[in-house]
Order: structure tokens, then sequence, then C-alpha cells
């Protein structure tokens, strides 16, 4: 498994970088201008460069599972973010090359006077700042995800033709009828990828309803929804993966949330998501009634239990409502008679809004399972870990022999905790490669 998915990897990152350069290529090769100044060549690399990693955005962010495969859904939509605020400082380095060649070049500012290739370039480049600022500060000036998601698409596709109206109208590097013929094969191709992203591949998903079959309230502020295909097989997942849920609304909404599936992979049709109240769409999951029909998209994640299956022993670290994931991995497990040793770190803020507290008493009946929870602000006479994991805490509960190859640690929860636990475990002993994580920051 895991050597099909560095295969597969490879290839998607030759593909990429080859996607990429392709408008370089074109710049590079045919009848050269010997008098065109260095400087407006690399300001039109950086441009054509940008351009394409820009381009390449529709489909890092389409969920397409293929792709996301070797990598997993959270890192593939964290280089979406990285290598979008690069791509921006290459488009914007273009005109301010341009300033510094030649002076002249700041009229074309000037809306009112100014060409149509520039109007077209400098509205794209505006756009741009647009949809890099509001996804960098998105929570800061409180604008709501629904909100975000749809106008990050508009603006990010218009972005994308009126620059494409700008190379076209301009011409200078692509003066050649077989360069026009690629580029326009190379743009028509990105809009294929917009077309299914958000007409065909929401079809798809209509036609695959579920209904919810239960709706139960857990401590912690946590609603358990379950649902059914509604005449269908549903989809098979690894315990750990999480799906895109769409309710009181269809897939062509732009509402769907992230969730990880806490339910067992070997419950087959069945799928649970355990939600937390954060936000509007979060809070309003428990007024969700049995017989309602709702929309998933799934599975994605490489935080999964199968992709390690050659882990001999294991440790679960979960933080809150990180335990979500870890729940599918146990219950998993459980009805797969795994017997594989597990030591079961739950951490939380208080003891109380614990999520899963008699489930997991359960399991520890079912499995080869010791549980260690850590509170931070524990109750009076309590005869558990209190405070912060820590690698104290972690030794002491961890046979020496367990910081070795054959065990595999499973952390998921808030990303402060987290940082500080991978921080404690690799002061214990444990590698990178022992420690696999679930990243909540997808957007």
């Amino acid at each position: 498994m895991r050597k099909n998915n560095k295969i597969l990897g490879i290839f998607w990152v030759i593909g990429y970088a080859f996607l990429t350069l392709t408008p370089i290529l074109m710049m590079a090769l045919g009848p050269k201008i010997s008098n065109r100044p260095a400087l407006l060549d690399l300001s039109a690399g950086l441009a054509f460069t940008g351009l394409s990693i820009m381009a390449l955005q529709f489909i890092l962010a389409g969920r397409i599972k293929i792709l996301n495969r070797p990598f997993g859904t959270d890192l593939v939509y964290h280089f979406h973010r990285q290598i979008g605020i690069a791509s921006f400082i290459m488009v914007f380095s273009h005109p301010i090359l341009l300033f510094i060649l030649d002076s002249r070049y700041i009229r074309l500012l000037n809306i009112f006077t100014s060409p149509i290739r520039a109007k077209a370039g400098l509205t794209a480049l505006l756009l741009l700042v647009a949809v890099i600022l509001t996804s960098e500060y998105r929570q800061k000036i409180k604008w709501s995800y629904k909100q975000w998601k749809i106008w990050h698409g508009i603006f990010s596709t218009v972005m994308i033709g009126l620059a494409t109206v700008h190379i076209l109208l301009a011409g200078n590097y692509i003066n050649l009828p077989w360069k026009r013929a690629l580029w326009a094969i190379y743009s028509a191709g990105f809009i294929g990828i917009l077309i299914y992203t958000r007409i065909i591949y929401p079809l798809k998903l209509i036609r695959k309803s579920y209904i919810v079959k239960k709706v139960k309230t857990e401590p912690g502020d946590v609603i358990s929804v379950t649902m059914e295909p509604d005449d269908h097989k549903g989809f098979n997942f690894s315990p750990g993966q999480f799906a895109w849920l769409t309710a009181w609304k269809t897939p062509f909404s732009d509402t769907e949330h992230p969730f990880s599936i806490a339910s067992s992979a070997e419950t087959k049709g069945l799928i649970e998501m355990s939600i937390k109240k954060f936000g509007d769409f979060t809070t309003k999951i428990g007024s969700l009634q049995p017989g309602e029909r709702v929309f998933l998209d799934g599975p994605y994640g490489s935080f999964n239990l199968d992709r390690y299956s050659e882990a001999e022993k294991l440790v679960f670290i979960p933080g809150g409502i990180g335990v979500t994931p870890i729940m599918s991995m146990l219950r998993t497990m459980a009805d797969r008679e795994d017997k594989r040793p597990i030591l079961l770190f739950y951490c939380n803020r208080v003891w109380e809004t614990l999520t899963f507290r008699e489930d997991i008493k359960e399991l520890e009946n079912r499995l080869n399972m010791t549980t260690i929870f850590t509170i931070e602000k524990p109750p009076k006479k309590w005869d558990g870990e209190s405070g912060f994991l820590n690698r104290n805490i972690l030794n002491k509960h961890s046979p020496t022999d367990w910081v070795a190859t054959g065990t595999d640690v499973f952390l998921c929860g808030p990303t402060p905790m987290m940082n500080a636990v991978e921080k404690e475990l690799l002061a214990v002993g444990y590698t990178d490669k022992q420690i696999h994580t679930e990243r909540y920051a997808l957007v």
C-alpha cells in the first residue's frame, strides 16, 4: 500500500511540475526577439508560472480522490494554501518588474485610458489580491465559511478568465498559431476541471443521497448523526477518514462541511458523524430529524488505520473532538477482533465534557487497550493524570519497548495541543515517521 502510494505521489509531483512549467516552455520555444530586455522575459516568466499555479489550484481544491490518496487531503489543502501565496508573489512581481524596466508602463494603471488587455490584467490582479486576503483573514473579518467559499470560487474563476484574456490580447509570447492553440487547450483543460467539480460531480452526489436514521446528543456539546444510503450501497471507508456533509441544501449550494467518520468501517452502509457545536452549521445540526435527506462526499484522508496495517502496537492520542476519528479506529478494531496492544491517552479540558466516556469503557472489554485520561482541570478527588499531556506522563505509562519501530502513534485534536504533544512525543523518542496527525485547518 505505502509503495503504491509513493509511486503515485511521484507521478503526481512530476505531472504538477510539468503543467506548471509548460507556459515557460512555450516561451522558450520558437523565434526569439534579440533586443527584448531580459527583465521583460523574467517579468513574463513569473506571470506565466504564477498563473499556471493559480489554474492548477482548481485541481488541488477539487477533492480528486486519486490525487489526494498519496498525500492526504489535509496536506493537499495545506499545499494549496501555501502555493497560492507563492503564486501571488510571482504574479504581483510581473507589473513591478515592468515598472522598474520602464516607468511608462505605469500609465497602464489608468483604467480610463489603458487598452483592454491592461484592464483585464489589472482587474485579474485585484481579484487575486482579494482571493489571498479573504482566505488569510476570513476569520478576522468574521466572514462565514459559506460566504467565503462562494466568493472565493467566483473571484478565482473570473480572475483566471481575465488573466487568460490579458495573455491572449497581449500576445507577445504566444505569437505563433501552435502556441495559441496549445494555450487554448491548456485553458480548456482547467475549465473542464471546473465544470466537473462544480456541475458533474454534484450531480453524481445528488443521485446517491443519504437518509438520517438517528440523532443523538453526546457529552461535550456533540451531536452524533447516523445516516444510511438511500437506495444505493454507499461508500466503503478506512477507520479515521472523513467526508463532506451537506444538509438542508444540495451539493450545488457550496455549503458542505468536512467531518470525521466516527462509526466502524465494518458497519457496512451506515455512516456516523459526531459533530461538536462550534458555528452556525454545527449548532443547527442537532435539529436534523430522522428521515431527512443529506449528502455525503467521501471518503477522504490519509489519517487512517488501514494505511499503517503493519504496526505492531498502537498509541492513540485524541484531544477534544479529535476523538472522533480515533473512535472509528477503536470501533473497527473491536469489530475485527484485532488484539494488538493499544495505549489510549485521551486529553480534555474538563471531565464533564469528555465525549464517548461510556463507549470507551465498553471498548476496553473488547480490545487489548489501556486508557489514560489526562484532564487539564480535573474534578476533586481525581486519581487520573492532570494538566497537559507531557513526556513525564508518556514515560510513566509507556513501556520502554513501545518507543521502537513497531509502534505507530495517531494524534488528533486542536492545533495548539497537537503541536505541543508532537514535541513531547519526539522528546520521548518517537520519530516523525511513527507519528501520524490529522489537521482540521482545511479552509
